[in-house]
C-alpha cells in the first residue's frame, strides 16, 4: 500500500493504492487526521484500492466523523468497484459523500460499472412473513425431549 498526499491551497487529496486491511488501516487513519489539521477539505482517492476490509472502512468513517466535528468537508473520489461494493454492502453509500466512481476494477483494465437489474426477483420478494396456521401447529409437532437420569448418557425422544 502507498499513501500520497496532494495539497492544493486549503484542499487536500490523499491518494491510496493497494490494499487497506487491519495492518495498514492505522496508517490511513493517521494520514487522514494529519490532513485535517492543515486542510479545510479532504478527498480520499480510492481508484487504486484493490481490497478494503472493515478496519479500512472504519478509518474512512472516522475521517467523516472528524469532518463533521470540525466543520470541514470530507469526500471519497474515484472509488474503485471493489471499494464501492464494500461501501454499499455496509449501507454507507448513503452516508459518505462519494464525489465520483472510477467504474474500474483496481489493477485491471476498464470495466463497466455494474447496474442493478430492476426486474429481477429478489429472494425477500418470495417470503411470506405473515403468521399462518402452520406456525400454530408447529408447537404440537415439536418432539418431546426428556432427560434420562440413569448412568447411561442417552437422550430419549418421544413424538
Amino acid at each position: 500500500m502507498s499513501i500520497e498526499q496532494k495539497i492544493n491551497g486549503d484542499n487536500c487529496t490523499i491518494v491510496v493504492s493497494g490494499e487497506i486491511d487491519l495492518d495498514l488501516s492505522p496508517q490511513v487513519r493517521e494520514k487522514i487526521k494529519e490532513s485535517f489539521e492543515s486542510c479545510k477539505s479532504l478527498s480520499i482517492d480510492l481508484e487504486k484500492i484493490s481490497y478494503i476490509d472493515s478496519s479500512g472502512v472504519a478509518a474512512l468513517v472516522e475521517g467523516m466523523q472528524i469532518s463533521k466535528k470540525t466543520g470541514k468537508e470530507f469526500s471519497l473520489i474515484n472509488v474503485s468497484n471493489e471499494v464501492m461494493k464494500v461501501i454499499k454492502l455496509a449501507h454507507l453509500d448513503k452516508i459518505f459523500k462519494v464525489s465520483s466512481q472510477s467504474g474500474k476494477d483496481a489493477g485491471a483494465g476498464s470495466a463497466a460499472v455494474e447496474e442493478p437489474v430492476s426486474n429481477q426477483e429478489v429472494a425477500s420478494d418470495n417470503i411470506d412473513i405473515t403468521p399462518s396456521e402452520s406456525s400454530a401447529n408447529e408447537e404440537a409437532i415439536k418432539p418431546n425431549v426428556n432427560r434420562d437420569d440413569s448412568d447411561t448418557d442417552t437422550i430419549k425422544f418421544k413424538r
